[in-house]
């Protein structure tokens, strides 16, 4: 049920940011995805090092409250109705507000990622449609599903274009399109080292 909550939130959170551009809660919506790909890992005590699984709203609602994140914009040449914004993983971008929720002094970033990728979260925002694309560094990755998205924005203005053309015309800025693309359409499973662009950038979700 606490999942369904978080799940129903980000709908939410996703679904009106559409009415103004300039009122959209970016840190809000990376928070809300961060917080859905991690998997739930351990709630620590006070009294000892002893631990149970949970994930919960409340947990969520700790998280959302007391980390702060940089959200920066980033270059590219999307049709106008896009915005593209990274959260680039480190001291300066990932701010633990409250130090009192970190014993044992532990670095906070260790709570949302590891070393396998560049550091980069990338969400592409549809403002007119209120949609957000996970592109680079989540464990899930919806460039096919931006890719329709362009498509249909071209068949409206009565253009074809294929997601192949989308790829060369466009560009979002240290994002490796057309490798996560042919990852992404590969039929075995995906290697992640012949595409190391797909890569997430998250460890167990570690809750104190």
């Amino acid at each position: 049920m606490a999942n369904i909550k978080i799940l129903f939130l980000l709908f939410l959170s996703l679904s009106v940011f559409s009415q103004n551009e300039h009122k959209i809660d970016y840190e809000h919506i990376f928070k809300n995805w961060i917080y859905i790909e991690k998997t739930s890992s351990y709630l620590s005590t006070d009294e000892s090092m002893n631990t149970i699984s949970i994930k919960n709203d409340s947990i969520f609602n700790l998280f959302k409250d007391n980390i702060r994140l940089k959200i920066s914009e980033l270059n590219n040449n999307l049709p106008h109705k896009y915005v593209v914004k990274c959260l680039i993983l480190n001291n300066e971008n990932v701010i633990n507000a409250n130090q009192d929720l970190t014993p044992y002094n532990f670095d906070v970033n260790s709570f949302f990622y590891n070393n396998q990728c560049d550091g980069k979260l990338v969400l592409v925002f549809d403002i007119e449609k209120g949609k957000s694309y996970r592109i680079a560094g989540f464990n899930g990755n919806d460039l096919i599903s931006l890719l329709f998205n362009i498509q249909e924005y071209y068949y409206k203005n009565y253009k074809k274009i294929s997601f192949k053309s989308i790829i060369k015309r466009h560009h979002i800025k240290d994002v490796n399109l057309l490798c996560m693309y042919k990852g992404l359409k590969s039929e075995r499973l995906i290697d992640y080292k012949e595409y190391p662009c797909l890569k997430s950038c998250f460890d167990e979700f570690v809750v104190f």
